[in-house]
């Protein structure tokens, strides 16, 4: 098996910049698209009815929609790539033996775009309702939310038994 992409480059420098650019996202990027509204994003919840995401789909209004599907075609593309690297080579730098847990991020990857395709499907065709793909996509966000967990939860355990060993001299 290969090693993930980027592994040859694990640093802690591609780590402090990937954490920058995360930010960048969280902080600056994603807020400005949703200035000035209640809109609650779609690929935010961990799981949905089809009624549901047609109550939030109709109470974004038809320019918030068209916004929202080319954020997510393009900002919410380049996210997950950058989320993706950022936590397989934490992955890589916590646990060198053990490099194949690396991989466990592109499932992310995988899931949220299967996610962003649905939720764009959605909105490109309101009002029509699409129930089968709703379902596809409520549980493309459920198992990408599962998976974040699951990755975030072993980089902790990582970060732990580094900041452990090192406070015994290790």
């Amino acid at each position: 098996m290969r090693k993930p992409p980027m592994a040859s480059n694990a640093s802690g420098k591609l780590i402090l910049v990937l954490l920058a650019l995360m930010l960048i996202f969280n902080v600056i990027i994603f807020p400005s698209l949703t200035a000035g509204t209640t809109m609650v994003p779609l690929d935010l919840q961990f799981a949905y009815t089809p009624e549901r995401a047609y109550e939030l789909i109709e109470s974004y209004g038809d320019e918030m929609r068209w916004k929202y599907a080319i954020g997510e075609m393009t900002i919410d593309v380049a996210y997950p790539v950058v989320y993706t690297l950022f936590m397989s080579i934490a992955l890589m730098l916590l646990f060198p033996a053990n490099w194949k847990l690396a991989w466990l991020p592109y499932s992310i990857f995988v899931f949220d775009i299967f996610e962003n395709t649905g939720i764009v499907t959605l909105l490109l065709n309101h009002p029509n309702q699409l129930n089968a793909i709703a379902w596809c996509t409520s549980f493309f966000s459920s198992v990408k939310w599962v998976m974040v967990l699951v990755v975030t939860l072993i980089i902790l355990f990582g970060l732990f038994q580094k900041f452990k060993s090192r406070g015994q001299g290790s």
